[in-house]
């Protein structure tokens, strides 16, 4: 009961967050400082030690945190999202966290397209204004990766057990190949006049209740 009450918690908060940053772009620090404070609570709950369990766990976390501020120097990212991921990543082991970060790329992208579309829609006039040739060839690829992704999952969570780190090194390169296509999408919006402000706290909220459905929903059952 103590393990499904911090995963409502966690959901509620997620949910939220994810409507106040498409609402106003932004990320209340409370809510993320809740989601970090509990997670001591989760590791005690699941009879997490302190070494090497919560040690790594805390380790992670700090090196998701270097990496997405680096996102936030180059304004990839806001404050917000880099606190929120980073506090999640206190909760998520590995593989969920990896597998987190898989779907907030693609989600982001989407995101991304959206944004850009709409954006260019508004200052041009209408969808036949389009940067087609700029969103066309992102989009097939974003696609591509979701559809690679959703039907070798199970053969990546074999890889994942066997050869922990060729499979880092291959999401490593997934997301910097989404990386690299929405840095590209951003530059080509700014030549355009268009310049989204991307709410990554959906795709963030949206890809850990992906990861977290499965034991959220085990604890009722």
């Amino acid at each position: 009961m103590f393990l499904s009450l911090l995963l409502i918690a966690l959901g509620l908060l997620l949910v939220s967050a994810g409507i106040e940053d498409a609402r106003t772009r932004n990320i209340a620090n409370w809510k993320n400082a809740v989601i970090a404070l509990l997670a001591p609570a989760w590791w005690w709950a699941n009879g997490l030690g302190l070494w090497p369990d919560v040690a790594l766990q805390l380790g992670v976390a700090m090196f998701v945190l270097v990496v997405f501020v680096g996102a936030y120097a180059i304004g990839q990212m806001g404050g917000g999202d880099v606190k929120l991921v980073a506090a999640l990543a206190l909760w998520l082991p590995v593989q969920p966290l990896v597998g987190m970060l898989v779907w907030m790329s693609l989600l982001g992208g989407a995101l991304t397209l959206v944004m850009v579309a709409e954006r260019w829609t508004q200052l041009r006039g209408g969808i036949a204004a389009l940067p087609w040739r700029t969103i066309a060839p992102i989009a097939l690829g974003l696609i591509a990766l979701l559809a690679l992704g959703w039907a070798g999952w199970p053969h990546f969570l074999t890889l994942v057990a066997g050869r922990p780190v060729i499979a880092a090194l291959g999401v490593m390169t997934l997301l910097m190949a989404i990386g690299g296509l929405l840095i590209f999408a951003m530059r080509a919006a700014r030549r355009g006049g268009v310049i989204p402000e991307t709410p990554y706290g959906v795709a963030i909220a949206i890809a850990t209740l992906l990861v977290l459905r499965e034991p959220i929903f085990n604890q009722f059952t």
